[in-house]
């Protein structure tokens, strides 16, 4: 599932990694080193610091830190499908494909949805 995904719980599982249980029950693991290595800017950098990255934590179905850092759940999850970071090129084009439909039962002429 690529969108509307939602952390239900994470742990940190030492270095960069993390388990993370999402909301639909799947739970992945990652290594965020190369994230958190070509990390600009102030908040992203704090997630060097091992002892400041511990303090991962769920917020309104993210993962977060104290700074305000997140990760987008639906990125987090792809990186769990393929189990790494990705270029922002390779996260672009995951993306890009639309969203298929939600499949639905055809039914015959004149006949009714069962309850």
């Amino acid at each position: 599932m690529k969108y509307l995904n939602r952390v239900k719980s994470v742990r940190n599982l030492g270095g960069c990694r993390l388990r993370a249980v999402f909301a639909d029950g799947f739970i992945g693991e990652v290594d965020l080193k190369p994230l958190v290595d070509h990390a600009k800017g102030p908040l992203p950098n704090r997630l060097r610091d091992p002892d400041f990255f511990e303090k991962v934590y769920v917020d309104d179905g993210a993962v977060a830190w104290p700074n305000g850092y997140d990760i987008c759940p639906d990125v987090l999850r792809y990186y769990c499908e393929i189990g790494r970071v990705c270029s922002t090129q390779e996260l672009a084009a995951a993306f890009a494909s639309p969203v298929p439909e939600p499949e639905s039962p055809t039914l015959a002429f004149n006949e009714k949805p069962k309850p």
